[in-house]
């Protein structure tokens, strides 16, 4: 099973771990590491979505370091180790600590919040546990749609409403009628229209006081989704949500077929967010849990 998730996880980081290996080949091509060289991997990092501030940190630490060996092999493994302790303090798993535990989902049209809210509902569903999904993005069917057939491939209890209307309305009375449901967990997709901001603003602001008043433990894990395709978009997005709530950890989709899979490094740098898992494709096996030492052998090719 090990080696099933790791290799799903390389194959989705290729088109980054190519672009970062063919650089390095580039550029470390004689036994002595000098200036140049740390300029050129310099830009390379930075064109690979890794940030200003992680770039920094890299360079400065090759700077610092003897190596025995001034070859390739030497210098990824010193990159990938200054990559996993980078990564290492948000490296989270979800712990079940609740019954009904509660997941709010919130994330961008588009960035793959219902599909991630599928696959988490195949996993739970697979564990035995009963799993309802409410369908909170009442403004777009498509969106219902996709949650219901999510719903179905997963077994989970599936609640929506007519459309357009108040999602929060909509939550509350799935929940509060569910309860001789005995369900284990509910996962709650929602809106996600950054182009107005202030009305998502007050609608998750809304979603969550409606939460809170049910019981106040309520929701038990707020989780922005991201798209692995947007590169820094992703680092901008995430600082717009947390405008607007807590957040309690991050997924990261679409790194089937990206070259940006590197953004994950100033996003955890920048934000101290936990991160709990990634998309590396369309299957329900393709959730990954994070973990920091293998991303970074992904991601530098090793």
């Amino acid at each position: 099973m090990m080696f099933s998730w790791v290799k799903n996880l390389k194959k989705g980081l290729t088109k980054s771990s190519t672009r970062i290996n063919d650089g390095l080949k580039r550029i470390f091509k004689s036994k002595k590491i000098d200036e140049a060289q740390l300029e050129d991997l310099q830009d390379l990092l930075l064109a690979s979505d890794i940030g200003v501030t992680v770039t920094e940190e890299i360079i400065a630490a090759l700077r610092k370091k003897k190596f025995v060996n001034n070859d390739l092999k030497s210098v990824k493994s010193e990159i990938h180790n200054i990559i996993t302790e980078i990564l290492r303090p948000v490296e989270k798993k979800i712990l079940i600590k609740n019954k009904p535990q509660v997941f709010l989902i919130i994330g961008v049209n588009g960035s793959g919040k219902t599909s991630y809210i599928g696959k988490l509902a195949k996993r739970y569903s697979d564990e035995k546990k009963v799993v309802g999904m409410i369908a909170a993005d009442t403004f777009r069917a498509a969106a219902v749609e996709q949650l219901r057939v999510w719903s179905e491939k997963s077994n989970a209890i599936f609640f929506s409403s007519n459309p357009n209307q108040d999602p929060s309305a909509l939550i509350y009375k799935s929940i509060m009628e569910s309860k001789e449901n005995k369900i284990d967990i509910f996962l709650i997709d929602t809106a996600g229209r950054l182009h107005n901001k202030s009305n998502l603003m007050d609608e998750l602001s809304k979603i969550i006081r409606v939460l809170s008043k049910i019981d106040e433990s309520y929701p038990h894990e707020i989780i922005l989704v991201l798209d692995g395709n947007t590169g820094q978009n992703s680092l901008q997005q995430a600082e717009k949500f947390l405008e607007i709530s807590d957040i309690s950890g991050l997924i990261v989709t679409k790194l089937d077929g990206t070259a940006k899979g590197g953004v994950i490094l100033p996003i955890s740098k920048k934000l101290n967010i936990p991160i709990y898992s990634l998309t590396v494709g369309e299957t329900s096996e393709d959730l990954i849990d994070f973990n920091a030492d293998e991303f970074s052998k992904a991601l530098l090719g090793i």
